[in-house]
């Protein structure tokens, strides 16, 4: 037992030591051989309880991976960080146990790949369920490795999932068979030749970045204003004149195209009623202010929320009860405000969990009452905005159209993709990273949004509240950099590019194949009586 037990722990660890940002890499490529080594030997044992104990042996690897790499949760919410290891970790147990049936049921090449698509299609799932939590898809440990992955443009994250699984089961299956080698250099031999097919995605990625026609240049003031959103007691117009003194002396001084500000910017006490924001006091300040630099469009977080009066039924899935048959809803929101044009606005539609909204609240609240609710602020779940209801961002005046990414949304490259489809050439990022502190959590978000410029080869803004400001290029280069926990503003040149890459067009191909595929083995072997 203390032998699987080890080999368990060292799965976890390598998992954890490959990602980045401060991981060793190439550790990715080997860090499942060990739990797949334990499946191995249950599997082949005389020993009883068989997937009770290739359950726990999993569930310590994969636990281990998971409270390693992303222990920052516990900064925003404790109970949400323990959910999110139990679950995470259940799944990625319950799919090595599903790969031992099947290569029980079958043979070992269809259980690898059963478990190779099944893998990703759980991925995929866990980028769209409730309780959705894609932080460690194994495609975004290359983040930190831009030149690797430069053939993203054409699969997303998946193709880095893939590679890595492949890559895995291409070493274990030569490990496996060591002891049929009489000459142990004949075994080391064989190694070479699997390291060089390894490093071939690597060489196409140095034949795939080429240069990108670039089209217009145009320029943006980033600002990060370093708000503590723990102690904070000033009102939006407070944050309105910050924001004056922040960007005034270089407005005078350049003409700027978009000045950015970060998530969560204008969102003190209820937030701007969205039926009314053009009558309020922030909307004249802001109108005035923009008033004086005519070709110059402002991005921001806000908070907005839209009240139900007289109404005796929930009017919406996201809304709250304030008192009888009032409603209210609450929307994570980002505005582009320009004196020319007025304002735009689009609600933030992929919501943390335990900290944004409450999945499947009328059931789970009875049960577990607010121990999620008092420290996420889920009591006041937010709303989101149908997928018809969004739309790029615009210039007032230059053929400039951007996509409001706020904060989580980062890690969804399919969505990203799909605003870049409705005609976006360049990405906003805007985010309030100060809740982590200075944890890798922020550092993790930054280094995932290089992956959405290459996909997609677009130039990234970004604007981060406490850090880390940044421009990345459409290579996933950073450019001028902000860092973290300063607070100013930063100058800076980015490009427009109309061209949709191959991933903008299809998406997660590689995912929906790989459900259709795991599926189809999965049912099969559920039919098969093994001779």
């Amino acid at each position: 037992m203390s032998r699987l037990l080890g080999y368990s722990l060292i799965s976890g660890i390598l998992l954890a030591c490959s990602w980045p940002v401060f991981g060793f890499t190439p550790l990715i490529f080997i860090s499942l051989i060990p739990i797949l080594y334990v499946e191995e030997v249950i599997s082949k044992d005389n020993l009883g309880k068989k997937n009770i104990r290739l359950f726990f042996y999993s569930y310590v690897a994969f636990l281990t991976w998971n409270i390693l790499t992303t222990w920052w949760i516990v900064y925003t919410t404790l109970p949400g960080a323990i959910f999110a290891f139990v679950v995470n970790s259940s799944f990625y147990s319950i799919i090595l146990l599903l790969y031992s049936r099947v290569k029980r049921k079958l043979d070992y090449k269809t259980g690898a790949l059963f478990l190779i698509t099944f893998w990703i299609a759980f991925e995929k799932f866990n980028l769209n369920w409730e309780f959705s939590w894609p932080w460690l898809n194994l495609g975004n440990v290359f983040s930190e490795r831009i030149n690797w992955i430069q053939w993203y443009e054409f699969t997303g994250i998946f193709g880095g999932s893939l590679w890595v699984l492949c890559s895995n089961f291409l070493l274990f299956n030569l490990i496996r068979k060591y002891s049929s080698f009489k000459d142990p250099r004949r075994f080391y031999v064989r190694i070479f030749p699997r390291v060089f097919l390894i490093c071939i995605p690597i060489i196409i990625s140095i034949l795939v970045k080429s240069k990108i026609e670039l089209g217009e240049k145009f320029k943006v003031l980033i600002t990060q204003p370093k708000i503590d959103p723990w102690g904070s007691k000033d009102d939006n117009i407070d944050y309105y004149h910050l924001f004056k003194n922040l960007t005034t002396d270089e407005l005078n001084t350049n003409e700027y195209d978009f000045v950015i500000a970060p998530e969560t910017y204008f969102s003190e006490g209820y937030g701007e009623n969205l039926d009314y924001f053009k009558f309020s006091k922030l909307h004249d300040s802001l109108s005035v202010y923009l008033n004086n630099y005519k070709n110059t469009n402002l991005i921001s977080g806000i908070q907005f929320y839209k009240l139900y009066q007289n109404q005796t039924e929930k009017p919406s899935k996201s809304s709250n009860l304030v008192r009888d048959k009032l409603w209210i809803d609450y929307y994570n929101s980002s505005i582009n405000f320009s004196a020319n044009k007025g304002f735009e606005y689009n609600h933030k539609s992929k919501l943390v969990v335990g900290s944004e909204y409450m999945p499947l609240k009328s059931f789970l609240e009875p049960i577990i009452g607010t121990i999620m609710i008092d420290l996420g602020g889920t009591t006041v779940s937010k709303g989101t905005q149908h997928k018809s209801e969004r739309k790029v961002f615009k210039h007032s005046i230059k053929d400039l159209k951007t996509i409001p990414i706020v904060c989580y949304e980062t890690i969804y490259g399919e969505y990203v993709a799909d605003y870049v489809n409705l005609g976006a050439n360049f990405i906003t990022i805007i985010t309030n990273d100060a809740w982590w502190g200075d944890t890798p959590g922020h550092r993790h978000l930054l280094s995932y949004a290089r992956l959405r410029a290459i996909e997609n080869r677009r130039y990234v803004v970004r604007s981060a509240n406490s850090g880390v400001s940044t421009i990345i290029n459409e290579v996933g280069e950073y450019g001028k950099t902000l860092p973290f926990d300063k607070k100013g503003v930063l100058s800076g040149i980015a490009y427009t590019i109309n061209k949709r890459t191959f991933y903008s067009k299809n998406g997660d191909y590689i995912a929906r194949i790989s459900i259709l595929l795991s599926v189809l083995l999965l049912l099969i072997s559920f039919s098969k009586v093994k001779e």
